[in-house]
């Protein structure tokens, strides 16, 4: 088995998860970390035990022996130390959301392939339910698709750093949150073609984790109406400003729906006219005819991100998950910005070759009757 070694860009607290990720991995191990203050790469390497610490990415990237980089610093410092690495034809796993302008995406994304480089950024939604969901996106199950729902919202990041400083964020429910929903949806529908939002700062007087107050002037309110080739609206919300978090998808059909996470149940199939074979019926939603498919959910692995992208480097292939695809749900996002400020729909102009590709027929409503 091939060893991978990596360097760390970022030593926050979402850099955790990546070291304890990796640490269960056979033949992974950080080589390096890197941060804008020394004292905190070296803190965040002693705690991991990695053996040496920079405050220079490019120094890292030169003198360590390295196959890829892992960025998890704040939203707007992602695009310079991807490029640098993919510059050094480095592979790099990259935080959401990719960048904070869609110019750096693409660059991000073309300079990837002209490098031959693996380019993985997240979000990562290849977990079981999703998987499972995905099989039964089948007109056999639903019929023609209708529409689509997704929403990740909650009370608003509880510390009071730089997620309410638009100067360091670039933005602020928009990137943090929706980058989830809509990532969920072109995964499981396909490329859109255009956007249409309402964007605004709802509460730029909060109180945050502690009692703190603290002045924002990033958008905690986000509504976005996403179009798809046949027609088909999807709306996707994200709102700071909740007393609970709601993180769902729901994919309408003329006779069923499919519902991940919502109600408290990982993967609902309301199919009406038809019982799922080896899956458990269900009240949801008031309905019977519902259906939570277990045994599809349990029958596959589970695997996080750090895991997929070593997997991805053992084998020279590009992550499920494209680089392209990922620019196309960024290109939505940015988009959305500038839809809330024109008042106009926006175009979009990406597209990508989806993982798991749908008959078109699904979503033709209008050439027959249904």
């Amino acid at each position: 088995m091939k060893p991978i070694t990596l360097g760390m860009v970022g030593c926050g607290q979402v850099s955790n998860r990546y070291f304890e990720m990796a640490a269960k991995l056979e033949g992974v191990r950080f080589a390096a970390t890197c941060a804008r203050r020394l004292d905190s790469a070296q803190a965040k390497a002693e705690a991991y035990g990695v053996p040496r610490w920079y405050d220079d990415y490019r120094e890292m990237m030169d003198k360590e022996e390295l196959d890829a980089v892992v960025v998890t610093t704040p939203h707007s410092v992602h695009a310079e130390p991807v490029l640098a690495a993919l510059e050094r034809g480095l592979h790099v796993l990259n935080e959401k959301p990719m960048a904070t302008s869609f110019e750096d995406c693409s660059r991000m994304v073309t300079l990837a392939e002209e490098k031959g480089a693996i380019f993985m950024s997240l979000p990562f939604d290849l977990n079981p339910a999703f998987l499972a969901a995905s099989e039964f996106v089948d007109e056999r199950v639903i019929g023609k698709i209708t529409g689509a729902e997704a929403q990740l919202s909650l009370p608003g990041p509880p510390r009071d750093n730089w997620y309410y400083n638009k100067a360091i964020a670039h933005g602020g429910a928009m990137m943090d949150c929706m980058v989830y929903p809509v990532s969920r949806l072109i995964a499981l529908l396909g490329p859109a073609v255009s956007v249409m939002a309402e964007v605004n700062t709802l509460i730029p007087k909060r109180i945050v984790g502690g009692g703190k107050r603290v002045q924002s002037d990033v958008d905690d309110n986000v509504t976005l109406i996403v179009e798809f080739a046949g027609g088909q609206h999807a709306v996707i919300r994200t709102l700071w400003g909740m007393s609970f978090k709601q993180n769902n998808t729901l994919i309408y059909g003329r006779s069923g729906t499919i519902a991940l996470n919502d109600s408290g149940l990982p993967l609902v199939i309301h199919s009406p006219g038809q019982a799922i074979p080896d899956a458990e019926q269900v009240s949801w939603r008031g309905m019977n005819e519902c259906y939570v498919p277990h045994e599809k959910i349990a029958s596959i692995p589970t695997e996080d991100y750090i895991t997929h992208f070593v997997r991805c480097l053992r084998a020279g292939e590009q992550p499920v998950q494209s680089g392209r695809q990922q620019l196309h749900v960024h290109e939505i996002l940015f988009g959305a910005y500038r839809s809330a400020e024109s008042g106009e729909r926006y175009t979009l102009t990406t597209t990508f070759t989806p993982w798991a590709k749908l008959k078109p027929s699904i979503f033709d409503t209008r050439s027959e009757y249904i």
